[in-house]
């Protein structure tokens, strides 16, 4: 299987590359460890449409660029480099980009037309606090009350939630475990709230509670009704896992980086520590292993592009990427010793958010378990 770039993923790659490094990286040191202002997150996201970034995924006769999904997570392993915190809100831009079509007509010019233009910011709202890798357990409820539904309830762990200016709300209709839930578009203006959340790492981007009391949303702003949401939102989740991976191997890839040039600089027993061989060994496994992550999640977007079933792939490659991004954060923090625990180094800061991905999209033990069930026919849930 070819996975070589054409010409024109490579120039766009290149071109982000080096935006990314000169305008991201600036911004990412300045907001270490606190968080961006909606207002400057919102003007970073603007601007990367140009490359295609986040709704470049909408579809062209929606007014996007309509990108595979092998560019777009090409797109977030370059951005998550310099900033895995922009490039989860660019991976939630991307998201909300591929539910726009189920964007209701009438609400169309009010939010799909402002999000392709980078003036408003979405988020998808499925966690909940007694309801994470059993989905069927959410209990946000929206009860019908005329022309309105009154929603009720919390949303835990929604990134880019504090910067939201809306919310795809997945809902409780009725009490059918599956059957019952459908998703709904609440904007900020009906009256829900966010709270942060302050986490080990990734502090730089919006991680929130949300909080629905008595919320009264229109009718019409049903998305997909009670029994057709599930179906589509796995098969989104299934697209956006191998990015995530992707994103994880991004961190390690730069941690490699930082790894290799300090080998070479940082002298012991008279010669730089390259040239001892232990260290030599770990840069050999460190390097391997970022490219074994990245060949399963190509794999995983491979079968996206080509309409294959990818759920398989997708868990292969979120969960071994993002175990081997750790593995290879880990052995960086190594090599530079006392120095990489520091926070005059980007190796601590990297080790503390590579972590969180082995949580996020799904954690790695839900994914092994779907592998299983694949093997067995068995559900092991």
């Amino acid at each position: 299987m070819d996975f070589t770039l054409t010409e024109e993923q490579q120039m766009i790659v290149d071109s982000l590359g080096k935006y990314a490094i000169n305008e991201l990286k600036p911004i990412a040191l300045e907001y270490r460890d606190r968080l961006i202002p909606m207002e400057k997150m919102c003007d970073i996201q603007r601007k990367l449409l140009n490359f295609g970034v986040g709704v470049g995924v909408v579809p062209e006769e929606l007014g996007g660029m309509g990108l595979d999904a092998f560019t777009m997570g090409l797109l977030q392993f370059e951005i998550a480099k310099v900033s895995p915190d922009i490039a989860i809100t660019s991976l939630i831009q991307m998201t909300v980009g591929k539910l726009l079509p189920l964007v209701p007509q009438h609400l169309r010019e009010e939010y799909v037309v402002p999000v392709l233009a980078g003036d408003k910011l979405g988020c998808i709202g499925m966690s909940e606090p007694g309801a994470g890798s059993q989905v069927t357990a959410v209990n946000c409820r929206a009860r019908l009350d005329g022309e309105e539904y009154v929603i009720n309830g919390e949303k835990l762990w929604i990134s880019s939630g504090g910067y939201s200016d809306f919310i795809f709300l997945l809902a409780r209709f009725n009490d059918d475990p599956v059957g019952g839930l459908g998703l709904i578009l609440v904007d900020r203006k009906h009256g829900y709230e966010t709270t942060d959340i302050q986490k080990m790492g990734l502090n730089s981007q919006s991680t929130a509670q949300v909080s629905f009391q008595e919320v009264r949303v229109p009718a019409s702003n049903l998305m997909l009704e009670p029994g057709k949401a599930m179906k589509v939102l796995l098969t989104m989740l299934a697209s956006s896992r191998p990015i995530v991976g992707l994103m994880a191997l991004a961190i390690a890839d730069a941690a490699l980086e930082e790894s290799v040039l300090y080998a070479k600089d940082r002298v012991q027993f008279g010669k730089p520590i390259a040239g001892h061989q232990l260290i030599s060994a770990k840069l050999g496994e460190m390097a391997t292993k970022v490219q074994a992550g990245k060949l399963m999640s190509f794999r995983a977007l491979s079968a996206i592009d080509n309409d294959e079933r990818s759920d398989v792939h997708s868990a292969m490659a979120k969960w071994f990427g993002t175990e081997m991004a750790c593995e290879v954060v880990a052995e960086a923090m190594q090599i530079h010793g006392g120095n990489g625990i520091t926070k005059e180094f980007p190796i601590e800061y990297m080790y503390r958010s590579v972590r969180l991905f082995m949580v996020t999209e799904g954690t790695n033990e839900i994914q092994k378990l779907a592998i299983g069930r694949s093997l067995t026919g068995i559900d092991a849930f």
